[in-house]
């Protein structure tokens, strides 16, 4: 370690502390929790943007929403399987306090088994990323294949592209859409 350089965590609930158990300390701790901007849900016509630090719970609520505003069918079942799938992922606990983002950065950083973070790469999902003053969009596959963030750089959102727009379907258009999911990741 460079003399003068502290040694800084970006963290919002810190539950991957019971998972990757830290040998190393940090001089300092950016809690996320007071960033309302990363707390952010929006939804329109291309998809739905999540916050980093919305908690998993939070994202499958707001997932789970997108199934009631009539949205098409196919879309419709897209959507259910997200939330779904992020239902099984972890205890109730943590859920409601790991976050969105700090599930993808212990995948993309530390390689952790994210079922998270395959079900977002299997819908075309994008990331967000600020790189000094560069706002930067990812591919889930492009962000998970790159090196880890360093201390300059921050994931702030995560979009779920609306389906039929990523599939190039009009809204005439009758489909069959076969979409499932499983769990590859075991509970430690």
């Amino acid at each position: 370690m460079e003399m003068g350089v502290d040694r800084v965590k970006v963290v919002v609930g810190n539950t991957g502390l019971g998972y990757y158990k830290e040998v190393g300390s940090y001089d300092k701790y950016i809690d996320l929790r007071y960033s309302p901007e990363l707390f952010m849900i929006r939804r329109d016509d291309s998809g739905i943007n999540i916050g980093v630090a919305v908690t998993i719970s939070k994202a499958i609520e707001a997932v789970k929403e997108c199934n009631q505003h009539g949205f098409h069918t196919e879309e419709n079942m897209v959507y259910k399987k997200i939330a779904d799938h992020m239902e099984k992922v972890a205890s109730g606990f943590i859920q409601n306090s790991a976050s969105l983002g700090g599930n993808l950065v212990m995948a993309q950083r530390n390689h952790f088994p994210s079922d998270i973070a395959t079900v977002l790469l299997a819908v075309g999902s994008l990331v967000n990323i600020m790189n000094g003053l560069k706002s930067e969009e990812l591919t889930m596959e492009e962000f998970l294949r790159r090196p880890e963030l360093d201390s300059k750089s921050i994931l702030l959102s995560v979009k779920i592209p609306d389906w039929n727009r990523l599939m190039g379907i009009s809204s005439g258009t009758r489909m069959n859409l076969l979409f499932e999911t499983y769990r590859v990741a075991h509970n430690p």
